[in-house]
């Protein structure tokens, strides 16, 4: 039951979770995985384990898992994290980042974490409310804005007067405590959530 709820769960997360033995053989996946995985879009799974796009990155991937799997300490606290970039097909594309940490136990295994920065969501209207206090308004004019839109495209989407939207922005500022608007895009920004 408990291991049926877990897989629901990591499979709401917009993160690649992997989980690998010291060799790269791959003993779970979560639904972005394997749908990442499908596109064989820089990472992919092979035979021998996970593989990246070039011999040259698959070396680099390999060698981070195996020193992650054998990095755990004798104390039982976590070492640090290793992480790694790894290119994708489209020269274009943000490249995966991936993040490694140990799992203790025998055998060791490794937790791969998988992201690209367009899978990350903004916090949703409704949270950015909630979180700072900012009226319905507010927090669609504020979500607007961490989506990468201008204020006059914002003021346009919410039916609003250019005017009435800065004055909407005045008072996000004081509720969050920044100082401008690329400095509220920067905080927003940083609350994404990783979930579906």
């Amino acid at each position: 039951m408990r291991v049926a709820l877990l897989q629901q769960l990591l499979d709401q997360l917009l993160i690649g979770v992997i989980l690998v033995d010291a060799q790269a053989h791959p003993s779970f996946l979560n639904h972005q995985a394997r749908d990442l995985l499908a596109r064989r879009d820089g990472l992919l799974v092979s035979p021998a384990g996970l593989k990246a796009a070039s011999v040259a990155d698959t070396r680099r991937l390999r060698h981070a898992i195996a020193l992650t799997a054998a990095s755990v300490r004798s104390d039982g606290r976590l070492p640090q994290p290793h992480y790694l970039a790894l290119r994708r097909r489209s020269r274009r594309a943000a490249p995966w980042l991936l993040r490694l940490s140990p799992l203790p136990g025998p055998p060791p295994e490794v937790v791969v974490l998988v992201t690209t920065p367009e899978h990350l969501r903004p916090l949703p209207p409704e949270a950015l409310a909630v979180a700072f206090g900012l009226t319905p308004r507010e927090a669609a004019l504020a979500g607007l804005l961490a989506d990468g839109h201008e204020l006059r495209d914002c003021a346009r989407r919410l039916a609003m007067a250019e005017g009435t939207a800065r004055n909407h922005l005045k008072h996000v500022f004081e509720k969050t405590v920044q100082h401008s608007q690329a400095t509220l895009v920067a905080a927003l920004c940083r609350m994404a959530v990783p979930c579906r």
